[in-house]
C-alpha cells in the first residue's frame, strides 16, 4: 500500500478554512477557489501562469482535507509540532495593549476547541476596536473567505485595508505561499493615485523557524514597490498564546496609518 507523507505546507491556510471547520465548509471553501482560480476562467490573461499554480496547491490541500483519513493524519502531525525556545528574534516581540488594555500574564493552556474560541473572540475584539476607533477611515466589513475578517477604509487621498487571518502552524513554506497571495492581492487593490495601505495580521497557534518566517516576511515588506509613501504593506505576526505580536514593513507619518497600527497594540 502507498504511504503518504505530508509536506509541511499548511493546507488549511491554502483553502482559507480553520481546522475546526467542517466538511462542507471545507468543500465550500474549495469550490470558491476553484471558481477564481480555474486555468480556464484567466485564459489568455496575465494571471494565468499563477493560476495554474495555485489550482495545484488548491487541488492538493482538498485532497489531504477532503479525505478523512488523511485529514485525520495530517491534524496528529500538526499537534505534534511544538512552538520552538525563543531564538535571537526574541526581542523582536511586544505585548499588545489593545484590546486587552492591560498587560497580564499569558492565558493558561486550555483545551484545543477552546483555546479556538478564545482566540477568535479576541480577533473579534481587535476587529471591534478597530471600528470604533477608525471612524475617521469609514471602516466597512468586506466578506472574503479566505480571512477570518476584513476591513477596508477610505479617506479622500489615501485608502486602508485591514485583513486578519488565523493559523495552526506559521513555518517558511506557509509563510511564502501566504506573500504570494498578499502580492496578487494588493497588485489588484491598489489605487494609482490615492496611497494604499495594506495591514496583514496572521494570528498563529504555533511557529516553526521563527527567524526565517520573520525574515520571509521583512523581505517582502521592505520590497520597494510595497514600502512607499503611496504603496506600504505592514504584516503583523500575532502569537495567539502570549498575546505578543512583531511588525514587519516601515512606519509612516500617516496619522490614520499610525492610528491603526496603535489600536492593534504596536507602539
Amino acid at each position: 500500500m502507498e504511504s503518504r507523507k505530508h509536506s509541511s505546507k499548511d493546507y488549511y491556510a491554502v483553502l482559507g478554512v480553520s481546522p475546526e471547520s467542517d466538511s462542507a465548509e471545507i468543500k465550500k471553501a474549495y469550490r470558491t477557489l476553484v471558481q477564481r482560480y480555474h486555468p480556464d476562467r484567466v485564459r489568455g490573461n496575465d494571471e494565468s501562469t499563477n493560476a495554474s499554480e495555485r489550482m495545484i496547491e488548491i487541488n492538493e490541500a482538498f485532497g489531504v482535507l477532503g479525505d478523512k483519513k488523511r485529514r485525520a493524519e495530517l491534524d496528529r502531525a500538526r499537534t505534534a509540532a511544538k512552538t520552538p525556545p525563543p531564538s535571537e528574534s526574541a526581542k523582536d516581540w511586544e505585548i499588545p495593549v489593545s484590546p486587552l488594555k492591560e498587560r497580564g500574564e499569558a492565558p493558561p493552556k486550555r483545551h484545543s476547541a477552546v483555546e479556538k474560541s478564545v482566540a477568535r473572540e479576541f480577533l473579534d475584539k481587535v476587529k471591534a476596536q478597530l471600528l470604533q476607533e477608525g471612524a475617521v477611515t469609514k471602516f466597512r466589513e468586506e466578506d472574503d473567505p479566505a480571512w477570518h475578517w476584513s476591513l477596508v477604509g477610505k479617506t479622500w487621498g489615501a485608502n486602508y485595508w485591514v485583513r486578519v487571518r488565523q493559523i495552526s502552524l506559521l513555518n517558511p513554506n506557509a509563510a511564502k505561499e501566504l506573500t504570494s497571495q498578499l502580492q496578487s492581492f494588493m497588485e489588484k487593490r491598489r489605487s494609482g493615485w490615492k496611497s494604499n495601505f495594506f495591514i496583514f495580521i496572521f494570528a498563529f497557534d504555533s511557529l516553526q523557524e521563527a527567524d526565517i518566517v520573520l525574515k520571509l516576511f521583512r523581505a517582502f515588506a521592505n520590497r520597494e514597490e510595497f514600502s512607499t509613501p503611496k504603496n506600504l504593506a505592514n504584516i503583523i505576526v500575532l502569537d495567539l498564546n502570549q498575546r505578543r505580536s512583531v511588525l514587519c514593513g516601515k512606519r509612516t507619518g500617516d496619522l490614520n496609518h499610525g492610528s491603526i497600527l496603535r489600536a492593534l497594540g504596536i507602539s
